[in-house]
């Protein structure tokens, strides 16, 4: 069985977001897709939007269940329940958890070229890395050779490092919340349904810096 871990804050998802897992899961060709909400990301000092509604926004995901590349998908809010524990969670806590609940299963994690770069500063990298494959999507064509090169020295084996074909969009959640915090309009970024749970609850129109 192939499982493939897609995490992030996810605040708010947007289509990059369905693109690069889109292309990820076209790499590994999954038997089930997991999407985790982060809880408290021990890299980040804090963002402002609950839980409840990051996990709601997350529906959107369920948009890709059932197509060729992903025939499975769940949206996990197992990291949000360590937070809810006040506990800091990394991913080599939510890798494990998946090691014991899945025994057997091939784990893949789904990463943005950035995080490929600074890989060996996460937590037990190297434990992480014996436990799954990484699954790179590039933001662009030209950084191919130093995420290559890189890959090369943290995985000199070349077994637990792949990568996506295609390119990510070039989105962030911190932009778009910029973004409408000035009052712009970013529904072509969102999926609909994400968008829906803005304007309901009117999100990002005087955020507070917490990123």
């Amino acid at each position: 069985m192939r499982i493939l871990l897609y995490g992030g804050t996810f605040d708010p998802p947007h289509n990059g977001h369905l693109h690069n897992l889109s292309l990820a899961a076209a790499k590994v060709k999954p038997d089930q897709v997991i999407v985790m909400p982060a809880g408290i990301p021990p890299h980040k000092i804090g963002f402002g939007t609950p839980a409840a509604l990051r996990m709601e926004m997350c529906c959107c995901f369920r948009a890709l269940a059932g197509s060729a590349n992903i025939p499975a998908l769940e949206i996990s809010d197992w990291e949000i329940g360590q937070a809810q524990r006040g506990i800091k969670n990394y991913s080599d806590t939510t890798i494990s958890m998946l090691v014991e609940k899945y025994p057997g299963a091939q784990l893949y994690m789904a990463v943005g070229s950035d995080m490929l770069l600074s890989f060996d500063r996460w937590y037990r990298w190297e434990h992480l890395l014996q436990n799954c494959t990484l699954v790179a999507v590039s933001r662009e064509c030209a950084d191919r050779e130093a995420l290559q090169e890189k890959a090369r020295q943290l995985d000199p084996t070349g077994t637990h490092i792949l990568f996506a074909d295609g390119a990510a969009l070039p989105m962030a959640s911190s932009q778009l919340r910029d973004l409408m915090q000035k009052g712009e309009d970013c529904t072509a970024a969102l999926p609909e349904t994400v968008q829906a749970v803005i304007d309901r609850e009117g999100l990002y129109r005087s955020w507070q810096n917490q990123r």
